[in-house]
């Protein structure tokens, strides 16, 4: 435990050398902000402490308190963050009042840099075969410029999602786990919405033919169990003989019944034979569609069916 306090005071010793030649901030909260954070972290609370100096950040930004917040990000294993800390500490160091101060804190700041950089995850984005027009790729949920596609890019460790879409394609998706000092090639494979149908462009209208052939069986085989029904009532009634053995009409009236069912008869073949109908007619939307990709031949045998129970295609095939 001895050593590594001494290895940390060690280490800090730079910084608070730089921080020492610093006569006074222009910004008096900013300067009591900045000075509880060093107070805070010296009694190892870095959750206060780091907060103190993002607060006097935001009222006077200084190089000494960008690295401090460096320190914060790699402290809590956020590398990339506090390898562009270090980076921006640079560019603001170069407004620094006094030469001597300038050149310790570009020394804490180079350090740091030469510390984190051999550790830092990185990622590659890619789209295969270039970049389609309106592609929208995002990482983590924030959006990427397209420039930025192939370029490496330092990320925090953790899992990291990119997607991509464009239109006329199917949406891409994927997560990457990264480690420390390694790059994750993430490569952007976009199939267009034909190729992801499986080569075809199926028209419209064999969809909405299709869904219509469904919706018309279904009412068909509907009123069939409907017509079921009365016939099992009936049976029950009239001893398994309407014509015969059905009681008086003033126990029991089978007009009604015997025209209910004409009715659902009537519709379960209307709506079955339409059904049947508008199936077939996907089917050949489907088999006949115009092929995007490389020539296949396909296989494909349908037959319809009307029966006591029920109405249907039967499909079957290869493509």
């Amino acid at each position: 435990m001895l050593v590594a306090c001494l290895g940390a005071s060690i280490a800090l010793a730079p910084l608070r050398a730089a921080e020492a030649q610093s006569a006074s901030v222009p910004d008096p909260a900013a300067a009591a902000l900045f000075q509880a954070g060093r107070d805070l972290l010296d009694r190892g609370n870095w959750k206060e402490g780091c907060a103190k100096f993002e607060a006097s950040m935001i009222l006077y930004p200084a190089a000494s308190t960008l690295l401090n917040i460096a320190r914060c990000y790699e402290h809590e294993g956020k590398l990339a963050l506090a390898w562009s800390a270090y980076q921006r500490a640079i560019v603001l160091n170069r407004e620094t009042q006094g030469e001597e101060r300038k050149r310790a804190l570009e020394d804490v700041a180079q350090k740091g840099l030469a510390k984190i950089e051999p550790r830092l995850p990185r990622i590659k984005i890619a789209v295969s075969g270039g970049a389609p027009a309106g592609l929208r790729v995002t990482h983590n949920g924030k959006d990427v410029p397209v420039a930025m596609l192939g370029t490496v890019i330092p990320v925090d460790l953790g899992p990291q999602s990119i997607s991509a879409d464009a239109p006329g394609y199917e949406p891409f998706a994927k997560t990457v786990d990264v480690t420390e000092g390694k790059v994750v090639d993430v490569a952007i494979a976009l199939r267009t919405d034909e190729e992801a149908a499986g080569g075809r462009r199926i028209p419209i209208w064999a969809w909405a033919a299709g869904g219509a052939g469904i919706a018309l069986l279904a009412g068909a085989a509907a009123f069939r169990i409907d017509q079921a029904y009365v016939e099992g009532k009936q049976a029950g009634i009239c001893d398994g003989d309407v014509t015969k053995h059905c009681p008086s009409e003033a126990v029991y009236d089978p007009a009604d019944d015997n025209a209910r069912k004409n009715r659902d008869s009537g519709l379960f073949i209307g709506l079955g034979i339409g059904g049947v109908a508008a199936l077939s007619a996907a089917v050949v939307g489907i088999v006949m569609a115009p092929k995007t990709g490389a020539s296949r031949t396909a296989k494909l045998t349908t037959w319809p069916w009307v029966g006591p129970d029920g109405a249907g295609a039967g499909i079957g095939g290869r493509f």
